[in-house]
């Protein structure tokens, strides 16, 4: 273990293992991982928790969000102990920026089980990586140990779509996040027993492609948000997601027009082919 005056990155580098079932591995992303057992992966959670606990007063009962996003939540902003779902094509674009705003005013963000995310895209869409967690949790009872451990620990705890937390996990759950004030966003499903406010992707369309040549500019989509209690009333917005610079903007801004005289061609239909939603590039030729 680091020196315990080191910088949160330097503890989160040890005490957990890489890989193996019923093991934890924690790490921001300045840090590498480094061998422990379970236990260990346990208390090293709880302990850099300590260390990174959220900077915002308990008092204040809301997060900040992205300005494109305000008219998506009630009252513009993220209330704390809120559940939060992203869902449809672009689940993972959509709940990066959901925790950008969070992270760019100095909260601590933990993904838990999204080793794939594309930190390159994360750091585009807002999210600080210098305040980042990830968290391997490779079976339900350690994703759901993990996440316990992260809630009032740090204000967002993202959790990977591939995690499956069963219904009483998420009871435990709900009651902790109302308890201690963090936001949980759960990526591409829905939650036992509803989420506060589900984001859905109701449309999507990448463009700058050309016909078999091109790179992927923006990707215009359109969202649709409801939940429960004050966000009970259906809210939509338009946006791009990505914008051409990685961040998310509102589509009526127009910031995705090519240079003069580029032209904007329609997007062809690709047989075959996927398009990135966790911050890979795509150049068709």
């Amino acid at each position: 273990m680091s020196d315990p005056e080191d910088a949160p990155e330097n503890m989160a580098a040890g005490g957990a293992p890489e890989s193996g079932r019923g093991h934890l591995r924690c790490r921001n992303t300045t840090g590498h991982a480094s061998g422990g057992a379970l236990g260990s992966g346990r208390d090293h959670l709880r302990l850099l928790g300590e260390r990174v606990a959220p900077l915002t007063a308990a008092h204040e009962r809301t997060l900040p969000v992205l300005a494109p996003l305000r008219d998506l939540f009630p009252g513009g902003a993220l209330r704390r102990g809120w559940v939060v779902t992203t869902a449809g094509d672009g689940a993972t674009s959509l709940a990066l920026a959901v925790a950008a705003g969070p992270s760019a005013a100095g909260s601590w963000t933990a993904v838990v089980g999204e080793e794939g995310l594309g930190l390159a895209a994360a750091a585009e869409a807002g999210v600080v990586l210098e305040r980042l967690l990830m968290v391997a949790a490779p079976e339900p009872r350690g994703a759901a140990e993990a996440t316990a451990a992260l809630v009032g620990s740090v204000d967002i705890v993202l959790v990977g779509s591939e995690v499956r937390l069963g219904a009483a996990d998420h009871r435990r759950l709900a009651a902790r996040l109302r308890e201690r004030g963090s936001v949980l966003v759960q990526l591409g499903r829905e939650v036992p027993g509803g989420a506060d406010v589900r984001l859905q992707v109701v449309s999507s369309r990448w463009s700058g492609l050309g016909d078999g040549w091109g790179l992927l500019h923006s990707r215009h989509v359109s969202v649709r948000a409801q939940g429960r209690g004050a966000a009970s009333r259906p809210r939509s917005v338009d946006l791009l997601l990505p914008g051409p610079d990685g961040a998310p903007v509102l589509a009526e801004d127009r910031s995705d027009r090519l240079p003069a005289g580029a032209g904007e061609p329609a997007t062809p239909a690709l047989p075959g082919a996927a398009l990135p939603d966790n911050g890979a590039s795509a150049v068709v030729a």
